[in-house]
């Protein structure tokens, strides 16, 4: 529930600042915000960013890599001071995932190139952090491999939203539309009428 009302909060924030010239900064905070909640995921918000604002679709990919960046930067400051024994008591499901088990070989194996690929995919990229943050990996290239790492993977998604046909756009607005006054006339049947209908289909009988 809680996630559900950040990621709407972090939606508004988008759509009162779409027609502000800083849009782009805006996008980088909302980025930021939604990886330090460790719960809301960006890649929607992104996409809704890019439809907000189509022609600026690389400076909202920017900004939003600069955002999750700073956000994982924090992140892993913070698995770095609570050390292993706090966190596998603070995240228990965590480090007994799968996740946490491919994050743990790929980084001592490979280090931050580890690190970028997976911030480059659409892999967790917690569990990556936390192992990196108790592993004592240089903090400036953590940094770096997730800017690099996110720049990439958003200017695909920012791109190809931003060429998502506008005619594909209109029409399943106007489904929503449509749906949601369907809804609307059925909620707003009252319990007298659904009572009078059940009681004239049980006279005719």
């Amino acid at each position: 529930m809680l996630r559900v009302a950040l990621q709407s909060g972090l939606l508004r924030t988008l759509l009162r600042r779409a027609d502000s010239p800083a849009f782009p900064a805006v996008v980088g905070a909302v980025a930021l915000g939604a990886a330090l909640s460790m719960s809301v995921s960006f890649a929607s918000l992104l996409v809704a960013a890019v439809l907000m604002a189509r022609r600026r679709w690389s400076a909202i990919a920017v900004g939003a890599s600069l955002g999750a960046a700073l956000g994982a930067a924090v992140l892993y400051l913070v698995f770095h001071h609570l050390g292993w024994a706090r966190l596998f008591a603070a995240y228990p499901d965590v480090v007994r995932s799968s996740a946490w088990s491919d994050a743990t070989h790929w980084l001592s194996a490979y280090g931050v190139v580890a690190l970028l690929v997976i911030a480059a995919t659409p892999l967790p990229l917690t569990p990556a952090l936390m192992f990196a943050g108790i592993s004592r990996l240089p903090i400036v290239e953590v940094v770096l491999a997730l800017w690099i790492g996110k720049l990439a993977k958003y200017l695909v998604y920012a791109w190809l939203a931003s060429r998502f046909p506008e005619r594909a756009l209109r029409r399943g607005q106007r489904h929503a539309d449509a749906l949601r006054v369907i809804v609307a006339r059925a909620l707003s049947a009252t319990p007298a009428q659904r009572h009078d209908a059940t009681s004239s289909g049980e006279l005719r009988r």
